[in-house]
């Protein structure tokens, strides 16, 4: 029976000839209209609509609420070295060499400064690895580029198979006042359950972790690689990766081409992490962007006696304060991973309640969004991924103190955020510069740009100290590798490394993210659209960048056995 809109109203036939074969012609023509009209609205409603391919239902306050997830549970993938991933995590005899070699490899210095490094230490740091993982070294095709960076590849028998590329570095930042220490920064002391030292996790642990799972691999004879493997170790990321990543990148571009690999895998937040009553996996497939702001202010010298009612100093104190006390607005764009982050742990987490109907709807519904970003702002772990921050690092001015200082200079640190840009940056600098300049009667430049000529009084000037980095692109969580790169972990934590936390149904959340810093892989965009910065262990408090820096040997066998079956999984054929 078929339903057909007649004179306004609703009514049954049995067929559609009855209703055609009517003597009232004019009805027909009003349900043929009525039935076009409607079948047009129905339609226009369809193609426009935000939500294009998901069935929904809308609130009467137009909240769209998907029935469809948001975000898919991913399915376990099974652990092909089930056996050799437990012989790592408990074996106490093969141990003993694991916590020799990681102690050793942070009792080398290999810490670098912003500028005017003598990186000849690393040489020690190389001679390390050869004398430690000798397998490694006779297997993998092995390159030093510019001077200190490490390139192992293994290849792969199926050329058509792109290969694997996980990365670490072997550089650290300087330790600070060994004052602050409780014992030596490069002691690698093992204390039975941690290691400390500069360097013990960011990021020597991961490296070495790499590097203990490869080498046992070999020594297990499995090291006939279907898909190749690709190890880049730079030695300056600390610094950005100007020397040592940097070429790396265009030593891989050059050797394998643009898109010529399937995934890399670089430090991040560890896997495992008690978050929000939940444990949650949290793989970052974004980061914010980067850049320095290089402020100036130069006047003319004099005594101090006959000082000028302001001098350079009293200036740029006047435009730091401004600067510090205004805020980049924060914001949460579609684009943002965090989008993706809140909408999993909605459908899987336990977040207040008007917190979970904030995230489902946040992407359609305005009053959502901010009740969402509020509700970000307010955690201090992940408020800094909605806005773009500003630090004011770096301070230098003044000779002597009866010496009037004639040049000042300030770098401010900026953590891009997606939706801004570095033209959000410089348009504030600009505005609060103009104030400063028209308080003081000075001249002020922005960007080799005169806004004010230059007075007697002087001039401020504002730069990019280096070319800006832009917020990086988002690597798709719908992938095929994604996917199976996701249930490893998902197996992983949940059978192999704590099955008695994941009892009556209890799950790991796994999420994407965003780091508000930046790793070595902003110089690998080129090399692969699959970018993700994670890595095994779990989250604690370890001082990383601080003093007295330590790693759980817990984390560290995590790392070993992750990798050894990571690169089992994706690499090793077993024929």
């Amino acid at each position: 029976m078929k339903m057909k809109f007649h004179k306004e109203k609703y009514i049954c036939l049995e067929d559609e000839e009855s209703l055609l074969n009517t003597k009232n012609k004019s009805s027909i023509f009003t349900v043929k209209k009525l039935i076009l009209l409607v079948f047009a609205a129905l339609l226009f409603g369809f193609l426009n609509s935000s939500n294009f391919g998901f069935t929904n239902t809308t609130t009467k306050n137009s909240i769209v609420r998907y029935e469809k997830p948001l975000c898919p549970v991913p399915s376990k993938v099974p652990i092909k070295e089930h056996d050799n991933v437990q012989f790592i995590l408990t074996n106490k005899d093969y141990h003993e060499g694991i916590i020799n070699r990681f102690s050793k490899s942070i009792q080398i210095p290999t810490f670098v400064f912003d500028e005017n490094n003598d990186y000849t230490k690393m040489q020690k740091f190389h001679d390390f690895l050869k004398e430690s993982y000798p397998l490694t070294y006779e297997t993998a095709e092995i390159d030093i580029v510019h001077d200190y960076g490490l390139v192992f590849h293994f290849p792969g028998l199926n050329t058509d198979l792109k290969p694997i590329m996980l990365t670490a570095h072997m550089d650290t930042v300087p330790i600070g006042d060994p004052n602050d220490w409780l014992e030596s920064p490069f002691s690698g002391r093992f204390d039975g359950e941690k290691f400390y030292g500069r360097g013990a996790s960011d990021c020597k642990n991961l490296l070495i972790g790499l590097m203990e799972a490869m080498e046992k691999l070999i020594s297990d004879g499995k090291s006939t690689f279907e898909r190749g493997v690709v190890f880049a170790f730079g030695y300056d990321e600390e610094r950005s990766g100007r020397d040592g990543a940097f070429y790396i990148s265009k030593f891989l571009l050059e050797k394998f081409g643009p898109n010529s690999m399937e995934s890399i895998v670089d430090e991040g937040p560890k896997m495992f992490t008690d978050f929000m009553g939940d444990y949650y996996s949290m793989i970052i497939n974004g980061e914010k962007g980067y850049t320095d702001l290089k402020i100036e202010i130069n006047t003319p010298g004099g005594h101090s006696s006959m000082p000028r009612d302001h001098t350079s100093i009293g200036m740029m104190s006047t435009f730091l304060s401004e600067y510090e006390s205004n805020l980049y607005d924060p914001l949460l764009v579609p684009e943002n991973p965090m989008m993706e982050f809140f909408e999993c742990a909605a459908e899987q987490g336990h977040l207040p309640k008007d917190i979970k109907n904030a995230a489902l709807n946040a992407r359609s519904d305005t009053k959502a969004k901010e009740i969402l970003l509020d509700y970000g702002l307010s955690d201090p772990h992940i408020k800094y991924n909605f806005r773009t921050t500003q630090a004011i690092d770096i301070i230098d001015g003044g000779d002597k103190a009866n010496s009037l200082p004639r040049d000042v200079t300030t770098i401010i640190n900026h953590r891009i955020s997606y939706g801004n840009s570095p033209e959000t940056i410089l348009k504030k600098a600009t505005s609060l510069g103009k104030g400063t300049a028209k308080r003081y009667d000075i001249g002020l430049t922005v960007d080799d740009e005169d806004i004010f000529p230059e007075t007697i009084n002087g001039k401020l000037t504002i730069s990019f100290f280096d070319t800006p980095l832009l917020p990086a692109k988002v690597s798709p969580t719908n992938s095929e590798f994604y996917r199976e790169f996701t249930g490893l972990i998902k197996s992983f934590y949940e059978d192999e490394v704590y099955p008695e936390k994941f009892t009556e149904g209890k799950k790991i959340i796994i999420t994407p993210g965003i780091m508000t810093g930046n790793t070595d892989t902003k110089h690998y965009w080129d090399l692969t659209d699959n970018i993700f910065r994670v890595q095994p262990g779990h989250s604690e408090n370890s001082n990383a960048h601080g003093p007295n820096e330590w790693i759980s040997i817990e984390s560290h066998l995590q790392s070993i056995s992750f990798y050894y079956n990571y690169i089992s999984h994706f690499s090793v054929n077993d024929e």
